[in-house]
């Protein structure tokens, strides 16, 4: 495959101490175990959950025979994105007719494409209202996205699911996780790009842990 771009875009946040998070999540905590006064060299270790700043979330996430991170098919990282950017505020609701009418304006979503959602959560990112007001998706709608047969969906919010759907037990990440779709969380940069681009889409290999911190690169002509 030969990928005709100008410019590498990185989509994802630094894993430090204000990373984006869920407010269940604890911060990550970055603490150096040697430096170079004191051992002749600078090493660190990190404490942070697999769902810190932009990462993945894997079937395991709500299933038990789910995979883990480091089962993520390989084929599943690359591919062509279709961003879908909506105008919406925080606290909106994405609806399976906001994704049937922009495909209505925009063409149909093909299959086994890379799905980002751009809702306009980015612009709030270090702002107590992006974890307290998000947008994500309904229920119906992660569903409509499944029938799609993409392979992975992503959002610049703290979550897929809307706010509605973290009292009704996740159904947008049921969708997604009970179909082996892996979902990428706290995506940046995504209101800057057109509407279709390539990615690679690389979480840390942990083992046997439902998500894992990601780099994301967007690839643009």
């Amino acid at each position: 495959m030969q990928i005709d771009f100008a410019r590498v875009i990185d989509l994802s946040y630094v894993v430090d101490e204000s990373s984006p998070r869920e407010l269940p999540i604890d911060p990550v905590r970055i603490y150096d175990t040697a430096t170079m006064e004191q051992d002749g060299y600078f090493e660190s270790r990190a404490d942070l959950s697999g769902h810190s700043a932009t990462h993945m979330d894997t079937p395991s996430l709500m299933y038990a025979d789910g995979f883990t991170v480091e089962h993520v098919p390989i084929e599943n990282l690359t591919g062509s994105v279709t961003c879908i950017k909506l105008g919406l505020e925080p606290g909106d609701e994405i609806t399976a007719q906001h994704i049937r009418d922009w495909e209505a304006a925009n063409g149909e979503i093909p299959r086994d494409e890379i799905v980002f959602l751009s809702t306009g959560m980015q612009q709030y990112v270090y702002q107590d209202i992006f974890n307290r007001k998000w947008i994500g998706l309904t229920g119906e709608a992660a569903e409509l996205l499944v029938e799609r047969r993409i392979q992975v969906v992503g959002t610049d919010a703290c979550s897929i699911d809307c706010m509605a759907g973290h009292d009704i037990n996740f159904p947008a990440h049921h969708a997604f996780l009970g179909n082996d779709i892996p979902i990428v969380e706290n995506i940046a940069r995504l209101s800057g790009l057109p509407t279709h681009f390539f990615v690679t889409i690389s979480p840390l290999k942990l083992a046997r842990s439902s998500g894992a911190p990601t780099r994301v690169l967007a690839f643009v002509k």
